[in-house]
Order: C-alpha cells, then sequence, then structure tokens
C-alpha cells in the first residue's frame, strides 16, 4: 500500500474524484491528539462522500448517520491499494489528526 502526501492544490479535486467511485463503503473516523489521546468519532458506517470545500477551508466526511468536518487542515496523507482509497489522515493547525478509514462491508452470511 501506497502513502502519499497531497498538495493543497489537489485536495478539492481529488476527493471530488474519489467519492464518484467509492461505491458501497464504510468509514470509521478516529481523532487523535495529545489532550483527548485517540478517539473514535464515529464507527463504522456508510460513507456518501469526501471533500474539500477550499473557500471555507474545510475537509468534510460525509457519512450515513454523520457529517464530520474539519477546519482548517494543513495536511492531508492518502493510503491507496488497487482497491482504491483505504485510509486519510488530515492534520490540523494544532497537530490534532482525524484518521478517516474506508473498507467494503463484510459480506453477509449466505442463507442455507
Amino acid at each position: 500500500m501506497a502513502v502519499r502526501k497531497l498538495e493543497k492544490a489537489e485536495w478539492e479535486k481529488y476527493f471530488d474524484e474519489v467519492s464518484k467511485k467509492l461505491g458501497a463503503k464504510e468509514v470509521q473516523i478516529e481523532v487523535v491528539n495529545e489532550e483527548i489521546g485517540d478517539q473514535v468519532e464515529t464507527a463504522w458506517q456508510p460513507i456518501i462522500g469526501l471533500s474539500y470545500d477550499p473557500k471555507d477551508d474545510e475537509f468534510e466526511v460525509a457519512a450515513e448517520k454523520h457529517d464530520h468536518l474539519i477546519p482548517h487542515p494543513v495536511e492531508i496523507y492518502v493510503e491507496e491499494d488497487v482497491d482504491g482509497l483505504k485510509r486519510v489522515e488530515v492534520i490540523q493547525e494544532d497537530g490534532t489528526k482525524q484518521i478517516i478509514s474506508l473498507r467494503t462491508p463484510p459480506a453477509l452470511p449466505e442463507e442455507g
């Protein structure tokens, strides 16, 4: 799996393109900082999309039951493999990291 840093000029277009190709994925959001440690903000649920709004300087994770906004990100890293985007790490000015993990939902067992 390859991890790469996205340049700020790429953010809006990259996440617009990724959101079009997400399909049936689930998302989990973790917030990590020195004061609170590692906290799960949103457990696995269907994702609607990821976006960056340069006008408001805000990164958004839209999930089925939760809309998560990250104001003023300073760095964004993405981890991709052959199946597409696996993880996004958004770093804010104060050093807080937001870790957005994506997965294909587990298959339901076949009825026998």
